[in-house]
């Protein structure tokens, strides 16, 4: 199993406000919803009117397939918020698993929610 991160950071120069910023992010973030079988937030920076921070994660069992779809991510932004915003920096992270392996405190989520009493 594969873990694709993609953290993207964008400037909006002509933002003015948080709504002008927001607008341009909605865009942005919608789009890669709609074309894309990822999940996608804003992640940063959510009170500076030019600068935002958006990410993007999938899981896959192929690594070229990951590589693929986070530069089609990219240009998806890159082509949504142009004239509006520019992307600054792009920074990705894979992180691999095997079938067998246990994933960070797996077994204390079990036992936490073991007796299914507590609320989540």
């Amino acid at each position: 199993m594969i873990v694709a991160l993609l953290r993207v950071r964008i400037h909006i120069p002509g933002a003015r406000s948080l709504k002008d910023r927001r607008a341009v992010v909605r865009k942005a973030v919608d789009r890669v919803r709609a074309r894309f079988n990822v999940s996608v937030a804003e992640v940063g920076d959510v009170e500076r009117w030019q600068i935002a921070t958006l990410a993007a994660v999938m899981v896959t069992n192929n690594h070229a397939l990951a590589t693929e779809v986070l530069d089609k991510i990219t240009s998806a932004i890159a082509s949504s918020v142009a004239g509006e915003a520019m992307i600054t920096g792009r920074e990705t992270l894979f992180e691999t698993y095997s079938d067998t392996e246990p994933v960070g405190e797996a077994d204390g989520l079990q036992e936490k929610f073991a007796d299914g009493d507590e609320e989540a």
